[in-house]
């Protein structure tokens, strides 16, 4: 947990003391019990005074020199060795990569991706086989015509739920399950759209594809870039999207691959 993340609770504890303190004095409450709130309030702001100086960062390392363990990748399982993987390298940008075959608009979330060099403008994406060995259909469609777009939503609720649902198996397109029509997700915080570059195998029996994007242009919510970022929708370990590690999260329940 982030020494941020403390700070800011033990601030709401001191204000959420603070406000009983005083409902309990216009009630006339026993001295006693208000004496043992302020006795909390006043505990607390030492702590969170002792925190924010820096007196208690040791409390917040981890030495790994403690670990008990090394594992070896190779005597995993698959569904063990993606947790692992997926709890280390986390928390990944969500992106709803959209595509389109013959008229058919496919949407599908992807967090297999990375922006690798920025002149020239390339994303590289890793998409796999479902579980009978089908190609996803935003590969086959990239392709076909060489176009997708990433459109990493905004972090909220809504935005968890619709990218859940369209990972659900359907013959149709994805967008009938949402309650929009694309092309452009209403909870797009930023788009790109790309052209596919390089279609290369991943090496030692890997049965992902790894695609190079070149990023032409990008929806953007002003021409300056933020300097603090975007809060995007993140996936954090197998299927919990969220906003960050400590802030809410959703369990996504549909899987392609």
């Amino acid at each position: 947990m982030s020494k941020t993340v403390i700070t800011d609770f033990l601030r709401r504890c001191i204000e959420y003391a603070d406000a009983s303190i005083s409902r309990k004095i216009d009630r006339g409450d026993d001295s006693d019990i208000i004496a043992e709130w302020k006795a909390y309030r006043n505990y607390t702001q030492y702590s969170l005074e002792e925190i924010e100086k820096g007196d208690l960062d040791h409390w917040l390392t981890r030495d790994i020199s403690k670990a008990e363990m090394e594992i070896d990748m190779e005597e995993l399982d698959h569904v063990t060795r993606s947790q692992w993987l997926a709890a280390s390298v986390s928390p990944r940008p969500l992106a709803l990569v959209t595509t389109r075959s013959e008229g058919k608009e496919n949407v599908a979330p992807v967090t297999s991706f990375s922006v690798v060099s920025n002149s020239p403008p390339l994303v590289i994406m890793s998409l796999s086989q479902n579980r009978e060995g089908k190609k996803r259909d935003t590969y086959l469609n990239l392709k076909e015509n060489g176009e997708c777009e990433l459109q990493f939503l905004a972090a909220t609720m809504d935005a968890a739920k619709d990218a859940d649902l369209t990972g659900k198996a359907t013959e149709e397109s994805e967008w009938n399950l949402l309650e929009s029509d694309g092309p452009i997700h209403p909870l797009a915080a930023v788009v790109m759209k790309c052209r596919l570059v390089e279609d290369n195998p991943l090496p030692e029996g890997a049965v992902a594809r790894l695609l190079v994007l070149r990023v032409e242009s990008m929806i953007v919510p002003s021409y300056l870039p933020p300097e603090e970022g975007l809060s995007l929708l993140c996936q954090h370990g197998m299927d919990r999207l969220t906003p960050s590690p400590v802030d809410w999260g959703y369990i996504a329940t549909h899987h392609r691959s």
